[in-house]
């Protein structure tokens, strides 16, 4: 069997990347419907063969789509967290991280509203998406270490908090303040905290 050189390699990646560039304009202007492996050639120059030697089939791709669009949201989140001073501005930390991976990075939400609203008929987008809610919950949970409280239950709220006030966001852009419904948000939680401590 012959080595892949790193030119090899560097050039693999190089079409991955661009493939699922484009996909994820696909998915987010036009939706997850309109991805196609013609939509790709058409958009990219590249013919069938291209595409389908980097990624086995639709599926793959999607898969990987959606990976990326994880990956970027995740990317944004999180980072700030650990420099709360207080058990208090740790949460409001944790709720502005989650909600600013959505704002901040609208073509990776859309991706995911699109693969959200097949999970009541696409298994792999009801795994992703549960693995999405997972990981957000378990770091929001983190957070909320220093508090007598149901931890999960509590990360269950808060990780819904941010998605409704995202959803909304997304779907009628300019009709919300987010930064108060965050700042609203926040309070209760730390209100709720508070109470049970």
């Amino acid at each position: 069997m012959r080595r892949r050189t790193a030119a090899q390699d560097s050039l693999r990646d190089l079409r991955r990347a661009q493939i699922i560039m484009a996909a994820r304009d696909i998915v987010a202007r036009l939706g997850l419907e309109a991805l196609t492996i013609g939509a790709l050639e058409k958009r990219l120059g590249f013919s069938r063969g291209v595409i389908t030697y980097h990624f086995r089939d639709k599926d793959e791709i999607v898969d990987a789509l959606l990976a990326s669009a994880l990956e970027e949201i995740d990317a944004a989140t999180f980072a700030e967290v650990q420099a709360g001073a207080t058990p208090a501005d740790k949460v409001r930390a944790v709720l502005r991280a989650n909600l600013r991976g959505f704002l901040e990075h609208p073509e990776a939400g859309l991706i995911l509203l699109s693969f959200w609203g097949r999970i009541s008929s696409d298994p792999k987008a009801r795994r992703a998406n549960a693995k999405l809610y997972a990981v957000y919950r378990e770091r929001t949970a983190s957070v909320l270490a220093a508090w007598k409280c149901d931890r999960a239950a509590l990360a269950t709220v808060i990780v819904g908090l941010v998605i409704g006030i995202a959803s909304q966001v997304y779907f009628e852009p300019g009709s919300i303040d987010p930064e108060a419904a965050l700042e609203e948000a926040a309070s209760c939680v730390i209100a709720r905290l508070e109470s049970a401590h």
